[in-house]
């Protein structure tokens, strides 16, 4: 890393307070010393590209493909699991193009803080900003669990030990801790290794799938269930979102990324082109190998019906090829268990980077704005994130629909930033139009208001789910409001990038 010539420059105090100066559209004789010392001391370096941001954009979300959106098809079926995931896919598409004239227009850590923040005020930033932290702690803890069964399966696939899921998801969070914590270069470097193998698993099981491929389970006599009819569509779009949520942790890297105007939107616009492909072939052989329920439910030796949160290996297991070969098996599972490790090492990427940001801003303790003294990583942030990570994952030991409330409330709190994210950009656009002078989205009237309405939609349709999470969900916000109120107000750190931003504006 020391040969690097972006590195080098990166390290250098001066050059740091130049660039974050320049972010944030202050002249450096604007900040006062003690401004300018907190930005040295607080800030990350910024070596990623195009390609680092596709594979982070990717392999962030490519997990959705190997679990989560087969919850969806219980009671619903595979066609109105199709109907809900185009759905999703538009929306992923409108979001990510208006996306990057944010992240572009604010290149920070913090991502919807900052957005929030320059539009309105501090109390803004922090539900912007506690949105996207849910969002992703939630994600990470679900692919956590989904990791951990896969590895389960893939030791017993008839009976998979509950422990050795627990044991194995503990062991994937101090893996990527401790990666997280060497440095930010070094993770982009496993990240895209881990997106090539996890994007090879996918072509393994479609290759796998064709050969006991039948249009009769897919596209099933009615399409629809008789006794639900487009309520299966409704009741299936909250799962179909996990396909690719948290593709937004890649706004969170602008801050460490060299000339954010053309890396984000590029790395962010290929990314999900890539990933609408993934999923409509993912969701075509898998159910055209086997049958939509069966993909969803499994049941327990003791007779209890439990997720399947390994839906992909148990479909390569029950085509003939599957059963005659259990190399096959056990090499998929083995390769495709770099979907789930891709998408886990990027989600605790996003989730960290917002607590840093958070506590660099005084919004959440300052302890979690604290960055290693050489590599410049949040140490402090990761630690917290990884810590309640493998405290859920113990305690779905004994609480089995741990997976099904994960997914949900990583899906419903991003949806609520996502049209707080449209509101501040139809503001700011209006209020201070040369912040998108560097970047300016496609049919950018359209957009975000498409994403609005879909996202206000996906909402509603959360009433009709059998997991409650709206009482959960709301349960978090008031924690997370009540510190606000009570101390993070008062403590603010008027240095940190995102309130410099304001303060300009």
């Amino acid at each position: 890393m020391g040969d690097d010539p972006l590195s080098a420059a990166s390290s250098n105090p001066e050059d740091v307070i130049k660039e974050v100066a320049s972010e944030v559209r202050l002249n450096l004789a604007e900040l006062r010393p003690e401004e300018r010392a907190y930005l040295q001391e607080h800030a990350l370096k910024k070596p990623l590209r195009v390609l680092d941001i596709w594979a982070l954009g990717v392999g962030v979300v490519i997990s959705g493909a190997y679990f989560g959106w087969n919850l969806g098809l219980r009671d619903n079926g595979p066609v109105a699991m199709l109907i809900a995931s185009l759905l999703v896919c538009l929306l992923y598409l409108m979001w990510v193009l208006a996306l990057a004239e944010l992240s572009v227009a604010m290149p920070f850590a913090g991502g919807p803080l900052a957005y929030g923040r320059r539009t309105a005020d501090p109390s803004l930033g922090f539900v912007m900003g506690w949105s996207m932290l849910l969002e992703c702690q939630f994600a990470t803890i679900a692919t956590a669990l989904a990791t951990g069964g896969y590895i389960a399966f893939m030791l017993n696939p008839n009976d998979p030990n509950p422990n050795v899921r627990v044991c194995a998801g503990l062991a994937t969070v101090v893996l990527f801790f401790l990666l997280h914590v060497w440095g930010v270069k070094e993770q982009s470097r496993v990240m895209m290794i881990m997106t090539y193998g996890a994007i090879f698993g996918l072509v393994i099981f479609w290759i796998a799938a064709a050969s006991h491929f039948s249009w009769q389970r897919v596209w099933q006599n009615p399409a629809l269930p008789s006794a639900k009819g487009w309520q299966a569509v409704l009741d299936a779009l909250p799962y179909a979102l996990w396909w690719l949520v948290i593709i937004e942790a890649v706004a969170l890297a602008a801050e460490e990324t060299h000339e954010p105007h053309r890396t984000i939107p590029r790395g962010l616009v290929f990314a999900q082109l890539t990933l609408i492909g993934l999923v409509v072939l993912t969701w075509l052989f898998a159910c055209g190998a086997l049958d939509s329920q069966e993909l969803a439910v499994t049941v327990s030796p003791t007779g209890q019906e439990e997720s399947v949160d390994y839906p992909l290996a148990k479909a390569i297991r029950s085509i003939p090829a599957g059963k005659q070969s259990a190399a096959l098996v056990y090499g998929f599972v083995m390769i495709g268990l770099f979907g789930l490790i891709a998408s886990f090492h990027g989600i605790m990427y996003g989730t960290s980077r917002q607590i840093f940001a958070l506590g660099r801003a005084g919004y959440l303790p300052p302890l979690l704005g604290e960055v290693h003294a050489t590599r410049r990583t949040p140490v402090a942030a990761l630690l917290v994130c990884s810590l309640i990570t493998a405290g859920f994952v113990v305690a779905s030991r004994w609480f089995k629909h741990a997976i099904d409330v994960a997914v949900l409330v990583s899906t419903l709190t991003a949806l609520i930033w996502y049209i707080l994210a449209m509101g501040c950009l139809f503001t700011l656009r209006r209020r201070e139009p040369k912040l998108f002078v560097a970047y300016r989205a496609p049919v950018h009237r359209v957009l975000p208001l498409t994403v609005i309405l879909l996202s206000a939609f996906a909402i509603y349709v959360y009433s009709g789910i059998d997991v409650k999470v709206i009482p959960l969900t709301a349960l978090l916000y008031a924690v997370g409001l009540g510190y606000y109120w009570f101390r993070g107000y008062g403590q603010i750190q008027k240095a940190a990038p995102e309130e410099l931003a304001a303060r300009n504006a």
